[in-house]
């Protein structure tokens, strides 16, 4: 039995039975061993630590496993990013199922497209401020953090993306990971030293992090693996390209980033929770395949008489931008309708163009309501 130090300190050392332990502000890890113990009075696993939402890529409200090529949202929380049109086919997929993971984010290569310097091609998440408050960057109490994931890619290497700040000067880390095997799934866990400079929002809803990875970018957004940098950089000098290789595929699944220096098991939240925590930055109401999914109707006694109601929604990150989405069905003298975002309400009104019943509803798949407070 090892008697640890109570109320340790970030980076204090300790040695026992031969072995020097660092405190790292979550649990004693051991120099060279594969173990890290963290002390048992109070403690209490986290399920929560993950600062990654839908990192097991099962939530698709927008597209529910359709592909696509544009820049911009994939699935829920990941954007593809793409400086040349339709390079990529993406979608949520079971095409390549992992034992424990059954959806990933499924990427293939239009066309062989070998990267000039300018050229990016970029998976990427931004993290919320108020989530990454404890890492402490940009300060010297600043934390380490561990990413851990899995990958597979038709190609072998050695394959890179990068962490940075949002707002003020850019600060990157750029990090590379191995993928020995083709189509093999691969676990990946990178140690990221807390950032001791730059300026880091830390707290309220804006962006505070983002996590990229990079299938493919030019030197002018590459640069050394392991070191901070000031610069916009996504990648790692020297690392794989998936665009150069036509038909080339790549899959992520499983992306946890937390705070210490050992990778976690990843915790699966349950399928409500994981919904909730996505529709804090886009929700879809309608489009069930239901006539009046959403309706409202009601008798205006004169012209330019309001009949309107609210919607109660998940609570969102911000006042959402609301947008009709297909023709909704209408019904009676409507003159306008117009949608009021809140942060936990929607808002529809009906103005008339004359006295009668009024009636506004969904009609299927193809129409619905979007509303989107995205970072």
């Amino acid at each position: 039995m090892i008697d640890f130090p109570a109320s340790p300190t970030v980076g204090q050392q300790f040695t026992a039975t031969g072995v020097t332990w660092v405190w790292d502000g979550v649990k004693w890890a051991a120099s060279g061993l594969s173990v890290a113990y963290v002390p048992l009075a109070g403690f209490v696993p986290a399920m929560n630590d993950n600062r990654i939402i839908n990192g097991d890529m099962r939530i698709d409200q927008r597209w529910n496993g359709a592909s696509g090529t544009a820049n911009g949202y994939t699935i829920d929380r990941w954007v593809y990013n793409g400086s040349v049109a339709s390079q990529f086919v993406w979608q949520r997929t079971t095409a390549a199922p992992h034992p424990q993971f059954p959806y990933s984010l499924g990427f293939r290569s239009a066309s062989a497209h070998p990267p000039v310097a300018a050229d990016f091609f970029l998976i990427q998440q931004v993290i919320e401020a108020d989530m990454i408050s404890d890492f402490a960057f940009g300060g010297a109490s600043a934390q380490s953090i561990t990413l851990s994931f899995w990958a597979q890619s038709s190609v072998t290497g050695t394959f890179s993306g990068s962490l940075q700040n949002i707002g003020g000067t850019t600060r990157s880390y750029p990090f590379t990971f191995s993928l020995p095997a083709a189509n093999t799934w691969t676990k990946v866990a990178v140690t990221i030293p807390g950032d001791t400079a730059g300026t880091w929002a830390l707290s309220g809803n804006s962006g505070g992090a983002l996590l990229s990875f990079d299938l493919g970018c030019g030197a002018n957004f590459r640069a050394s693996a392991g070191a901070w940098a000031t610069g916009n950089y996504v990648g790692a000098t020297g690392a794989a390209n998936v665009v150069a290789t036509n038909a080339a595929t790549f899959y992520l699944t499983g992306v946890k980033l937390e705070i210490g220096s050992v990778a976690t098991p990843y915790n699966r939240q349950s399928l409500a929770k994981s919904l909730a925590d996505c529709q804090r930055y886009y929700q879809k109401l309608g489009g069930g395949g239901n006539i009046a999914d959403i309706q409202v109707s009601g008798y205006a006694p004169n012209t330019s008489a309001p009949v309107a109601c609210t919607i109660g929604i998940n609570a969102m990150r911000a006042a959402p931008t609301a947008t009709v989405v297909g023709t909704f069905s209408t019904g009676g003298p409507i003159g306008s309708v117009t949608l009021t975002g809140g942060l936990q309400t929607l808002g529809i009104q009906l103005l008339s163009n004359a006295a009668g019943q009024m009636s506004w509803y969904t009609s299927g798949t193809s129409t619905y309501i979007t509303l989107a407070a995205e970072l």
